[in-house]
């Protein structure tokens, strides 16, 4: 039976709901602890961020040309980071603001491998610094983004700012081929 053939019926609660995300939440950030920690275990620090580097670039890459994608199919534009927000592909409802530090699901679980695996720290950071901006830059064709708060380290919310780039127009992405 296909997707086209399934129906769904009546509503979900929403705290079952949020706890379901949250769940699918904590096994991909227990997935890229565990697959950094192969890498750096492997190949060492430098090694490994170049690795993690590519990994989350080419998966930003992936997901922001589905979002774009989506944007024009719906006829949205793709130049504001509004734009970006109205195709967000994040179930943002797993991410509760109310929660403080504990808002995003990723960092409860890495500030907890951090306790024990101090260089963590640095590839959990790594991450949403690759991701958010690559989806960003690689959606708007001209925009950059750097995040100038995150609660994996400290603080109640992740917090970040948004600007033009000049190579971002020219089509040089922040983390592409670097780490």
């Amino acid at each position: 039976m296909g997707k086209e053939n399934f129906v769904i019926e009546g509503t979900v609660d929403k705290k079952l709901m949020v706890e379901q995300i949250r769940l699918a939440a904590r096994q991909f950030a227990m997935l890229y602890f565990h697959f950094t920690k192969v890498l750096y275990e492997a190949y060492g620090a430098e090694k490994a961020k170049e690795l993690v580097r590519q990994t989350v670039f080419d998966q930003a890459v992936e997901r922001s040309d589905l979002m774009r994608q989506k944007a024009v199919a719906e006829g949205k534009a793709t130049d504001t980071v509004a734009d970006f927000m109205s195709v967000i592909d994040l179930p943002l409802c797993g991410w509760i603001p109310q929660w403080g530090e504990d808002h995003c699901p990723y960092a409860e679980v890495w500030r907890g491998y951090i306790e024990q695996y101090p260089w963590f720290q640095e590839f959990a950071t790594f991450y949403c610094d690759v991701i958010d901006t690559t989806t960003i830059e690689n959606f708007t064709k001209h925009m950059s983004h750097r995040i100038t708060n995150n609660v994996i380290t400290q603080g109640q919310s992740c917090e970040r700012e948004y600007f033009d780039s000049e190579s971002v127009r020219e089509g040089r992405y922040t983390y592409q081929g670097k780490a």
